[in-house]
């Protein structure tokens, strides 16, 4: 889900970076010494988790475990997704520097949005197996979404790259979940604590 240079308007680009930065501003002043290390982990599995390709008909799918991330650091994913991301397209080429403010903010803003689903009372009810799938589903659902939207208005010509674009990240929803699901269940039994909700 990597935007490259010059594939957005000026505009959305610019808007959508003053967003990030400003939200990755807050990230930056909220970030505890005591939160550090798990930033850190956490940015390392957003990173790691990309080179995970799952062939699929004439595609590959690839892991983000943006849920799993936002229920671990909350509003430090902005940080830690912003650090994996930077690596990324300095070392590997991926996504872009311009494009790097609307790529934080499709990669972060979905693991903030988990992080409040997850601490909602009412998603708390649901059976763990359950609620555990819901964040790896719906993190990607958000950065789908995101994308799409932003793709929408960028360009007429990537109106129809927008519409089919949730078609295509379907499955990777679904996997996404199942992989959460059996990642956050492996962490409630080993280390709780880390499960804030």
């Amino acid at each position: 889900m990597h935007i490259s240079d010059g594939v957005l308007s000026v505009e959305v680009t610019a808007i959508v970076s003053v967003v990030s930065l400003l939200a990755l501003a807050k990230s930056i002043k909220d970030l505890k010494n005591e939160d550090i290390p798990l930033t850190a982990v956490a940015s390392a599995m957003f990173f790691i988790a990309s080179f995970i390709h799952i062939p699929f008909g004439v595609t590959q799918l690839h892991l983000i475990l943006l849920g799993v991330i936002g229920v671990l650091i909350g509003w430090s994913s902005f940080v830690a997704i912003f650090v994996a991301l930077l690596l990324q397209a300095l070392l590997l080429g991926y996504g872009g520097v311009v494009s790097l403010g609307v790529n934080l903010f499709v990669m972060a803003m979905p693991a903030v949005i988990v992080y409040y689903l997850y601490n909602n009372f009412l998603v708390s009810k649901l059976k763990d197996k359950v609620k555990y799938f819901l964040v790896g589903f719906i993190g990607t659902f958000f950065a789908t979404l995101f994308l799409s939207m932003i793709l929408y208005f960028s360009k007429d010509e990537y109106n129809y790259a927008a519409y089919t674009i949730f078609s295509a990240n379907i499955v990777t929803m679904i996997v996404e979940g199942i992989v959460s699901m059996f990642l956050l269940l492996f962490l409630k039994k080993v280390y709780p604590k880390v499960l804030k909700g």
